[in-house]
């Protein structure tokens, strides 16, 4: 009886031995190959030269997208200057804050502006409602001064959009949406406004999305290639979004490996296994 629990007692301290063994030899093999890891690790995330310089065939004569001016649409908040010879005769059309600089402030302009409703207008004080849905900034102007003109000697009107914004969202530096006051605004000057594009921002792939009179479109951007300035696209218009899409090395260091220094720290764990099963 004995005899036969030390033969069984021999057979697992071989077992033991073997699986040991096998995982000496495993983490030997890593270990030996951990070069090659690294190596294919650092190919997957270089990116050629070619992949990151914007605009690299344009030329001095270069052609840009014309600019057009904004058409008003439902949901724009407008700010509508009143001017005349007679400063107390355009009292009843103006806002306060219009003769008091010290609030005249974007949000104090946004709360007291005219939002355009649904159907594309606004009320305006003795006037009404008033189409300003399809027509540009100057053109409502100039309609708007038409029927002042009823009320106020030589009226002078200056209409602008005041809640203008686009959002920049990926791998940019500070992504967010930014209200802006100019409407002639690029794609290159919003990415410009976050921060440019990381590292890891795949320039060939820039995704512009745009929602206009309740239909979405959308468009992709070469940064690369300087035509993307010919582009209908190119100047921005209300609430249009910019997404960054990630580059390739970006995508597969997201995987299960992850980036160089989780690779290092699984290698050191195997190493300092490998020296304690060793002692």
């Amino acid at each position: 009886m004995i005899h036969f629990f030390l033969d069984e007692n021999k057979k697992l301290c071989n077992l033991n031995l073997l699986d040991i063994n096998n995982i000496l030899f495993l983490i030997k093999t890593i270990l030996k190959n951990s070069k090659f890891i690294f190596l294919i690790l650092f190919m997957c995330s270089c990116a050629s030269k070619k992949d990151i310089i914007y605009l690299q065939d344009i030329s001095n004569k270069s052609k840009e997208s014309t600019f057009q001016n904004l058409k008003i649409q439902p949901g724009d908040i407008l700010d509508i200057q009143i001017s005349s010879l007679n400063p107390e005769s355009i009292k009843i059309f103006q806002p306060e804050y219009a003769f008091n600089f010290s609030q005249n402030s974007l949000d104090v302009k946004q709360s007291n502006g005219y939002l355009v409703d649904n159907l594309g207008q606004i009320v305006f004080p003795l006037i009404g409602k008033l189409k300003t849905s399809g027509t540009t900034c100057s053109s409502f102007g100039e309609l708007l001064q038409d029927k002042l003109s009823s009320f106020i000697k030589s009226p002078t009107v200056k209409v602008r959009i005041i809640n203008f914004k686009i959002s920049v969202l990926g791998e940019v530096r500070t992504p967010g949406t930014f209200n802006l006051i100019d409407e002639r605004i690029n794609i290159s000057q919003a990415l410009g406004l976050a921060g440019d594009l990381t590292i890891n921002g795949n320039r060939n792939n820039i995704k512009i999305v745009r929602n206009q009179n309740g239909e979405q479109t959308s468009a992709l951007i070469d940064l690369t290639d300087a035509s993307f300035m010919q582009s209908p696209y190119y100047y921005l218009k209300q609430n249009d979004v910019i997404y960054v899409s990630p580059n390739t090395a970006k995508v597969k260091s997201s995987g299960l490996i992850g980036n160089v220094g989780t690779l290092t720290s699984v290698l050191s764990l195997i190493l300092s296994l490998s020296l304690v099963l060793t002692r």
